[in-house]
C-alpha cells in the first residue's frame, strides 16, 4: 500500500469528526471484498445517523468524494457506491468520517471561529505539513518522481552518477541520403565518433529527419578537449536514409549539469538493459544496436535460438556489433544464430487532422510537429508482426494541444513491389501483422496549414519575358480549383495527381503550338474521353519550367520534367501559392 497524502481540509475534518463524537477515517479497502456490483462497504459501528464525507486516491491525487453523487448510505450501515460516480483508485484505502446514531457528542462548538475549532485548525495545518513532507520523501523513492540530489541518490544504487559540466558539447547535423523518402528518427543516445574512433559523443534528445538536414545537440562521453569543426564524422551503427554526419562549429566547454530528465531516461535505459540469459535480454541488446529482430527457440531443438533481423541491409560493421551484442547477453550453453535479414514492410499513412480555429501558425505548427512526433513514436515501439491500433494512435493524437479531431484517409502497406491496403475501420486495426513493420510516408493534411506552391521559370536573356503576373493568374485559378476539388474525399485520385506535364498545361508561355489551358478543362476533357495532349520540357524550350511543392512539414517535392513522379494531394489537403519567380540566364557568350 502507497503512501496518500492527506490535506488539510481531510485532516481538519477528520480531527472536528472525532473530539465531536464521531468516528473518523475508519478505513476501507477500494473494491471491497465481494464478488459482482453494486460496490458497498459494512461500516464498523451502526446504525449511522450521518456520513460526513468520504476521503481517498483517484488518478494517483488525494479526492474528497461527493455524497449523493458518488456514494450513499444504505439501511443506516452500508455505504454503496452509485451508478456513475467518480470511483477512488484500485487497491488504495478509502477514509470515512461518520456519526453513529448513539454518538453523544461532548464538545459541540465547532464553529469557526471558536476556541476548539481554532485549536483544531492549527493542529491540522501542521498534520498537513507533516503530510506534504512525508510525500515529498516517499515520492524521492522512485526513478520517474525524483528530482535532484534524490534523483541522484535513487540512480547511485544502480551505479550510475549525473554528468556534471565541464565536458565538450556541441552540435551534430545528420544529412539524409540522396533519393531517400519518408520520415528518419535518429533516437537520443546515438553515437557519432571521430574518423579515428578515439572520441565518441552521443545525442541528447530524439529528433526526427523530414527535410534534407537537421542538427541536434550531442556531448562528449568522456572529459576530453573541445574539438574543432568537421571532424565528428563517423556513424557508429548506420541509420537508413542517413547518408553523413558533421559538426558543423566547434564544440565547447558545457557548463550544464545534466538535466533530471536526461538521467532518468539513461537509468531507465540502463534498467532495461539490465537482464541477462534470456529471450527478453538478447531482444534488447539487439534493440540498443537500433535494429528489432524476431528471437525465437526452435521446436525440436533444445538449446539453440535463431535471430532474423528487420533491417534494409546488414554490412559488415552492424553484423559484427549485431554479434557481439548477442554473445555478451546470451545464455551459457545456448547456441545463438544470426539466420539472417527480413526487411520490414513501410506502412505509409494519410490523415487530416481540424484544429482549432484561432491559433497562430506557430501553434498549428507545434501541433502538426507534436502528432508526427506521437505517431512515429507509437511504431517504434509497436512489436514486430503485431497489428497496428487506429484507436490507440487517435488517442494519441488528440492529446495534442490544439487538435480537435483527425480522420484515417488510408493506410497502405509497401513490402518490395507490393501495395496493399491495411486500413481496416471496422475492426479499428491495421492489417500489418504477421510481419515487421517501420513507418514509411506520413502526409497529414491540415486545411489551416497549406501546402506551398512555388513555380520558377528560367529562360536565356535574348527570349521573350514570360509574363510573371499571366502565370500567377492561370496558377491561382489551378490552385482555386484544386482546392475546391479536394475539399472532401471523394475527388478521385486522377484528378489529385498532378504531373509536370498538367500543370505545365496550365502555365501561359510565349511559345508557339504550346497546349494551353485550364486544369478543369483539362479534366473536362478527359472525362468526355477527348484529353489534350500534355506539354513536356521540349515543348516550351528553351524555357525551363519547375514546380516546387513544400510541406509544412518541409518535405519538398520537385517537378522539372515529364519523367518526374507526380505529386497526389492529400484528400482535404489544401495548396497556396508561393509566387512566380523568372530567372533570365546570361547566354554563353
Amino acid at each position: 500500500m502507497s503512501l496518500r497524502r492527506r490535506t488539510f481540509p481531510e485532516v481538519l475534518e477528520n480531527l472536528l469528526t472525532k473530539i465531536s463524537g464521531g468516528v473518523a477515517a475508519e478505513p476501507h479497502p477500494f473494491p471491497p471484498d465481494q464478488n459482482g456490483a453494486p460496490l458497498r462497504h459494512d461500516l464498523q459501528q451502526p446504525p449511522v445517523g450521518d456520513v460526513v464525507s468520504v476521503y481517498g486516491s483517484r488518478d494517483g491525487r488525494p479526492h474528497l468524494f461527493r455524497k449523493g453523487e458518488d456514494y450513499s448510505l444504505l439501511d443506516g450501515r452500508t455505504l454503496e457506491w452509485r451508478t456513475g460516480a467518480e470511483l477512488p483508485d484500485a487497491g488504495t484505502l478509502i477514509q470515512v468520517n461518520y456519526y453513529p446514531e448513539a454518538a453523544q457528542p461532548v464538545l459541540t462548538d465547532l464553529y469557526t471561529g471558536s476556541v476548539v475549532r481554532t485549536l483544531s485548525e492549527s493542529i491540522a495545518l501542521e498534520l498537513a505539513g507533516l503530510y506534504a513532507q512525508l510525500d515529498a520523501v516517499y515520492q524521492s523513492g522512485f526513478v520517474d518522481t525524483a528530482s535532484g540530489s534524490a534523483l541522484d541518490n535513487v540512480v547511485a544504487l544502480l551505479g550510475i552518477e549525473r554528468v556534471k559540466g565541464g565536458r565538450a558539447a556541441g552540435e551534430v547535423e545528420f544529412t539524409r541520403s540522396p533519393g531517400s523518402r519518408g520520415i528518419i528518427t535518429i533516437p537520443a543516445g546515438t553515437i557519432v565518433a571521430t574518423a579515428d574512433g578515439e572520441v565518441q559523443y552521443e545525442t541528447t534528445e530524439s529528433v526526427t529527419l523530414t527535410q534534407n538536414t537537421i542538427r541536434v545537440a550531442a556531448r562528449d562521453l568522456e572529459p576530453n578537449d573541445p574539438l574543432p569543426a568537421g571532424v565528428l564524422t563517423v556513424l557508429s551503427l548506420p541509420i537508413a536514409g542517413i547518408s553523413g554526419v558533421t559538426n558543423p562549429a566547434p564544440t565547447v566547454i558545457a557548463t550544464r549539469d545534466e538535466t533530471d530528465e536526461e538521467l532518468r531516461t539513461r537509468a531507465k535505459n540502463f534498467l532495461h538493459g539490465s537482464e541477462r540469459a534470456t529471450l527478453g535480454a538478447i531482444r534488447q541488446a539487439i534493440a540498443r544496436e537500433g535494429v528489432t529482430a524476431d528471437v525465437v527457440e526452435p521446436e525440436g531443438a533444445p538449446g539453440r535460438v535463431e535471430i532474423t533481423a528487420h533491417t534494409e541491409s546488414l554490412p559488415p560493421e552492424l553484423q559484427q556489433r549485431l554479434l557481439t551484442a548477442i554473445e555478451e547477453s546470451r545464455p551459457a550453453g545456448v547456441k545463438v544464430v544470426l539466420q539472417g535479414i527480413q526487411q520490414p514492410g513501410r506502412v505509409n499513412l494519410e490523415l487530416r487532422i481540424t484544429t482549432a480555429d484561432g491559433l497562430i501558425e506557430q501553434d498549428l505548427r507545434a501541433a502538426q510537429r507534436s502528432v508526427r512526433e506521437k505517431i512515429e513514436d507509437y511504431f517504434t515501439r509497436l512489436p514486430a508482426g503485431e497489428p497496428g491500433s487506429i484507436n490507440r494512435i487517435v488517442g494519441q493524437i488528440l492529446g495534442v494541444p490544439g487538435v480537435l479531431d483527425v480522420r484515417f484517409l488510408s493506410a497502405t502497406l509497401t513490402a518490395g513491389n507490393d501495395v496493399n491496403d491495411v486500413l481496416d475501420l471496422a475492426s479499428g486495426q491495421l492489417d500489418i501483422a504477421g510481419s515487421p513493420t517501420v513507418l514509411g510516408d506520413l502526409h497529414i493534411a491540415d486545411p489551416n496549414l497549406p501546402t506551398v506552391l512555388r513555380t520558377l521559370v528560367s529562360f536565356p536573356e535574348d527570349e521573350n519575358l514570360p509574363g510573371a503576373q499571366e502565370i500567377q493568374a492561370a496558377l491561382d485559378g489551378v490552385l482555386s480549383y484544386l482546392n475546391g476539388l479536394n475539399a472532401s474525399d471523394l475527388a478521385p485520385e486522377p484528378q489529385r495527381t498532378l504531373s509536370f506535364g498538367k500543370l505545365l498545361f496550365a502555365v501561359p508561355l510565349p511559345v508557339e503550338n504550346k497546349p494551353t489551358g485550364s486544369l478543369a478543362q483539362y479534366d473536362t476533357a478527359v472525362a468526355s474521353g477527348t484529353a489534350p495532349q500534355l506539354p513536356d520540357g521540349t515543348v516550351v524550350a528553351p524555357y525551363q519550367v519547375q514546380f516546387v511543392f513544400t510541406q509544412e512539414s518541409g518535405l519538398t517535392r520537385i517537378l522539372s520534367g515529364a519523367a518526374d513522379p507526380p505529386y497526389v494531394l492529400t484528400p482535404f489537403e489544401r495548396l497556396s501559392s508561393g509566387g512566380v519567380e523568372l530567372q533570365p540566364e546570361a547566354g554563353d557568350g
